[in-house]
């Protein structure tokens, strides 16, 4: 069953994609405008859509540190063990 889903996503790609972003739109707008920012603590959380760039930015942050951390230790030399 799950594999017949995965088939169907695979075959209505475009489809998938659209809904996917019509749908980070309206969390990012209903964060945007329906959310109360007056108990905001600082001036860029009264920003609209500051949060959602502020985890974009963050979560390619983090994957570009761990691509960092992985290339300076997890991929070594295939000897690396070897006397």
């Amino acid at each position: 069953m799950i594999v017949a889903i995965i088939e169907k996503l695979r075959a209505n790609m475009k489809t998938l994609v659209r809904v996917c972003m019509a749908g980070a739109v309206l969390i990012g707008l209903w964060g945007s405008f329906l959310v109360d920012h007056s108990h905001a603590h600082t001036v860029l959380e009264q920003v609209p859509l500051f949060w959602s760039f502020f985890g974009i930015f963050a979560g390619a942050a983090l994957i570009l540190v761990a691509r960092t951390l992985a290339r300076l230790g997890i991929m070594t030399r295939e000897d690396y063990y070897d006397d």
